[in-house]
């Protein structure tokens, strides 16, 4: 090896920096972050996670990688967060007695509040639970109660009102118990809202007081804090519900007064309107209907982000006008949430593959760095042994085995990395196959793959339904592509992705075993943009 390429073998490894600078710079940026400072510098929190991956310690590592994603996630980026923090949670090893747990528990939190906005409601569960975990484990009792009580908006929003008003007051419960009495005071305002809407209005009653009096969202003489005024439709319908009429106008005119949004102008007109319904007024309550639904027309053209109080009965003339316009709004929402979430895996698939490349070329050049160190060790066993002994080559060769140890054991602990990366989501696949294995469902399917019977109709639906429950990033990538594929390429993918053998595949479809061989080749390339084999583009599948 020529001398002058061991000389800029030197140069590369020479830089050395103590770090000192980047962790007062990390520490700086999780400072504004527990001050719920608007962090934009995607730059540095950028090229802190790319420091501390290559010199951070397992807790550094995750603590600049969760930095990134609040970045991200205060720069309106949902998959860029998303995937920053599925780093930093790669990067935590909770095998270790010093693994920063509470830290941990936060990252799955912020994983949790993504999903939810994206509408991925069982995601979201699964994280908080994960961060309720954590949270006890790092003893962040506080995190762990508030990822636990945040599980009841994805409960109501996956249609169980009920569970959603017993993990609240649970959560309420708990927290005082631990004399988080301020913060337990704010959900018992969204759980006495709950309650009031299902007519429990003697129940909502305590919970009512305490947000009140303890939530600190109130002045003296009972007016809420600006930006809370959703508040006054609640305990209006309270005295709605209670046939105290004064009362509930009282409050309903308050919000339209004091709350200038979209929600509160439409709960306070909606809530007269269900006021006027009851008294010998219909053309009051026709008007403050009409008023509402301005309201709601006005939040269609702006696209608001704040979801609107929905009537919940109407006159017969404007009840036909209200179903299509609901139908609209949820036909539009559908969309938008589609496209949100198609994004969203099309960027992570995409850093996967470029992730994949970049490991395979780590591992040659990890090849590459051992050769040369090798060729070294010959070198230097040479001029030990040369009756030519010149001091001053011995030392620069001694000096370059050194730099190059070092490079070789770097790229090592690289690789480690990456491989606890892999075995990071390889076991979450595993929990969720688990979880999946555990149902009636999947083994009456499961009893069909063994003997290879045919699928009827609705076994077809069951598949589909698995697959939709419990491997959700999957079942839409699949969905998005439904329009370019044919029904017996659709099931192949929902049986590949299931475990099935291509030989199972053929008889339950009932179709030839080369079929589903070409099938799957064909595939590789629509789904990953390359040309690969059936078996490559089954282990791509289940990896999703």
């Amino acid at each position: 090896m020529r001398y002058w390429h061991f000389v800029l073998a030197v140069l590369l490894l020479a830089a050395c920096n103590s770090g000192e600078r980047q962790r007062l710079q990390l520490e700086e940026l999780e400072r504004q972050n527990r001050a719920d400072s608007l962090m934009l510098n995607d730059l540095l929190a950028r090229d802190l996670a790319d420091y501390f991956d290559r010199h951070g310690t397992p807790n550094e590592q995750m603590r600049a990688y969760y930095i990134l994603g609040r970045t991200y996630a205060d720069r309106g980026e949902a998959p860029a967060a998303l995937d920053a923090y599925h780093e930093a949670i790669s990067r935590a090893d909770t095998t270790s007695q010093d693994c920063d747990f509470a830290k941990l528990s936060r990252v799955y939190g912020q994983s949790a509040t993504i999903f939810y906005q994206q509408g991925l409601y069982r995601n979201a569960l699964e994280y908080d639970d994960l961060s309720v975990e954590y949270g006890y484990r790092g003893k962040d009792t506080l995190n762990a109660l508030r990822s636990y009580a945040m599980k009841a908006a994805s409960y109501e929003k996956l249609y169980s009102k009920d569970s959603a008003i017993i993990i609240y007051a649970n959560a309420i419960r708990l927290l005082k118990i631990y004399q988080y009495d301020r913060i337990a005071a704010g959900f018992s305002g969204i759980l006495a809202k709950k309650l009031i809407e299902k007519g429990k209005t003697v129940e909502s009653e305590p919970y009512m007081h305490d947000y009140e009096q303890h939530s600190g969202n109130f002045d003296s003489v009972g007016n809420i804090a600006r930006g809370r005024e959703i508040y006054y439709y609640a305990k209006g319908l309270y005295y709605l519900k209670r046939n105290n009429l004064d009362s509930a106008e009282y409050y309903f005119r308050k919000e339209l007064h004091d709350g200038k949004d979209f929600n509160n102008q439409n709960g306070g007109a909606y809530g007269l309107g269900l006021l006027f319904q009851q008294t010998p007024k219909p053309d009051s309550a026709a008007k403050y209907f009409a008023y509402s639904y301005a309201m709601n027309d006005s939040m269609y053209a702006l696209k608001a982000t704040h979801e609107v109080e929905q009537a919940k009965a109407m006159y017969d003339y404007s009840r036909q006008r209200e179903i299509a316009k609901n139908k609209e709004l949820e036909a539009d929402q559908e969309r938008s949430q589609k496209e949100r979430v198609l994004c969203l895996l099309g960027y992570i698939i995409t850093r996967w593959n470029r992730k994949k490349k970049d490991y395979q070329a780590l591992l040659v050049t990890h090849q590459e760095a051992e050769k040369e160190l090798s060729t070294l060790y010959h070198l230097q066993s040479a001029y030990l042994s040369s009756e030519e002994l010149h001091k001053e080559n011995v030392s620069r060769l001694n000096e370059l085995v050194m730099k190059k140890e070092k490079e070789v054991k770097r790229l090592r602990e690289t690789i480690d990395k990456n491989q606890r990366a892999q075995r990071v989501i390889s076991n979450r696949n595993v929990d969720a196959i688990a979880r999946m294995k555990k149902s009636e469902e999947y083994h009456s399917i499961q009893k069909k793959i063994v003997t290879g019977n045919a699928l009827t109709t609705e076994d077809l639906e069951i598949v589909e339904k698995l697959m939709s429950e419990y491997f959700p990033q999957f079942y839409i990538l699949l969905e998005s592509k439904r329009d370019v594929l044919n029904p017996n390429k659709y099931m192949i993918c929902l049986l590949v992705r299931l475990g099935a053998s291509p030989k199972q595949i053929s008889m339950m479809l009932g179709i030839h075993a080369s079929y589903v061989s070409k099938a799957r080749e064909q595939m590789h390339e629509l789904f990953f943009k390359t040309k690969g084999s059936a078996k490559d583009f089954d282990k791509k599948m289940i990896e999703i």
